[in-house]
């Protein structure tokens, strides 16, 4: 059966990476398994879900990476799980505060780990721009609108925290407005508005599908399951070969 293969990624001697995934039940983890079904070298190994008991008894495999999809309640869990096993570990839930964010960052120092707020590779080619331009356009107002469905739990999004957080850093201004809308059955949308005199410079990212977050998800666990412990940004990895895939036929 043809499939997708990630190219150019040596996942190890069978170049096959195993994958766990937390929170394969939910709206995101359903939409990754799926699309891991599509790829000839990746390949699920088990699930976990803490709260419910699911804690990797069943696992028979080392897993290369554990991709998490779930709850900020599981951090401690899932950083002990991928330490024991020696696995990385890309958290792509959001909503984590400090302390948390803090946990995954020393994690860092035993294994590869990698918090993303936005798996998809425009969102971070986003990111990218925004640190090459706020500190030239710091007179200008600077506001991020963000609209996402209405079952979304996080308000403002990850993704507005994180671009925020980019233009703070970079242009040393002390906040950012962030307008939240939830509504209908949007994947996701951020803009970006830069307002000064007389102009308007506006940039916006429009998702129309969450499959784009589980392919970007399976390019930066590849890149990260080959690395050596470390804490990554997803910036670090993303490149122009993420859309590199060969047709397996």
């Amino acid at each position: 059966m043809a499939g997708i293969i990630l190219k150019g990624i040596k996942f190890g001697a069978w170049q096959i990476m195993n994958v766990v995934i937390c929170g394969i039940n939910g709206a995101m983890g359903r939409v990754l398994k799926d699309e891991i079904k599509a790829y000839d070298n990746v390949n699920i190994i088990g699930s976990l879900s803490p709260r419910k008991g699911g804690v990797g008894q069943d696992i028979v495999h080392k897993p290369d990476v554990v991709i998490d999809f779930s709850n900020t309640a599981n951090i401690d869990f899932l950083i002990e799980y991928a330490v024991k096993n020696k696995s990385a570990l890309l958290i792509c839930t959001t909503g984590f505060n400090d302390e948390d964010k803090n946990k995954i960052k020393e994690a860092g120092k035993y294994i590869p780990t990698m918090l993303c707020s936005n798996t998809s590779i425009g969102i971070n080619v986003l990111r990218k721009i925004l640190k090459s331009i706020s500190a030239d356009l710091n007179a200008f107002d600077i506001n991020i609108l963000e609209r996402h469905h209405k079952k979304k739990a996080d308000s403002p999004s990850g993704t507005a925290k994180t671009l925020a957080e980019d233009i703070k850093n970079t242009s040393g201004r002390e906040d950012v407005e962030i307008c939240s809308i939830r509504e209908g059955t949007i994947p996701g949308e951020h803009v970006v508005i830069f307002s000064g005199i007389d102009e308007i410079l506006e940039i916006k990212h429009t998702v129309f599908s969450k499959k784009i977050f589980a392919q970007g998800a399976l390019y930066l666990a590849a890149k990260l399951s080959v690395k050596k412990p470390g804490y990554y940004q997803p910036e670090e990895l993303f490149c122009s070969k993420a859309l590199n895939v060969k047709i397996a036929v």
